[in-house]
């Protein structure tokens, strides 16, 4: 009688102890999905980097660094554009005039330096992340072709080998300027955008995109 007591009162420990660990793993539930749902947009939005940029940013949770950046590069280009710019410049002295006018076509390029501060926060919410990324910028100016040069010397005035390099270098800066005022630089930043958000969607992530502004 004394050994067949056992029986239920074991059975009844053990039913006790099985809805102890079960009511413990209801409980942790929320916090493990939580958890799986943090790592899962921290990868996510890592591999989605990876993909178009090749690279994976700085991320962070709050004040909290999660993952720092690694990259082969720093600047990314995304957009390009043949660009033709003129350059005319002109000297006088004692009334004597030289005369220097350029044309060339550049292929401008734009992109992104990710050497400057650059960084993904996960949320507000689940599913969620904010990119911090710099201002799209001129990247490269390649000239295309060969030069339209034309110069005028004075009869006393005379243009000089310092002249046409100068003028060259002027030549490019407004290359550079003309990409500047153009729509290159936001085409770089909705191409990239649009690409970034669509990957993001695709691994059931909620991309923002924030950039700071051009200096």
């Amino acid at each position: 009688m004394k050994g067949g007591g056992w029986g239920p009162a074991a059975f009844f420990l053990g039913l006790v102890i099985v809805l102890g660990f079960a009511v413990k793993g209801c409980l942790d539930l929320p916090a493990k999905i939580a958890s799986r749902t943090v790592t899962g947009v921290r990868e996510g939005v890592a591999e989605v980097f990876v993909d178009l940029l090749h690279l994976r940013p700085e991320i962070r949770e709050g004040t909290k660094l999660i993952w720092g950046q690694t990259s082969a590069r720093t600047e990314v280009i995304v957009a390009a554009k043949k660009i033709e710019v003129g350059y005319d410049w002109e000297h006088r002295w004692l009334g004597s005039r030289k005369v220097i006018r350029l044309t060339q076509t550049y292929e401008v390029k734009a992109g992104f330096d990710l050497g400057k501060s650059f960084w993904v926060e996960l949320g507000p919410g689940e599913g969620a992340a904010t990119a911090h990324l710099p201002a799209p910028e001129i990247l490269a100016v390649s000239p295309v072709g060969e030069v339209s040069y034309r110069d005028e010397d004075g009869w006393w005035n005379k243009v000089t080998d310092q002249d046409r390099s100068r003028a060259l270098g002027a030549l490019a800066l407004e290359a550079r300027r003309a990409g500047e005022r153009g729509p290159l630089l936001e085409e770089a930043k909705e191409l990239t955008g649009s690409r970034l958000i669509a990957l993001a969607r695709a691994k059931k992530i909620r991309l923002q995109l924030d950039y700071t502004k051009r200096e």
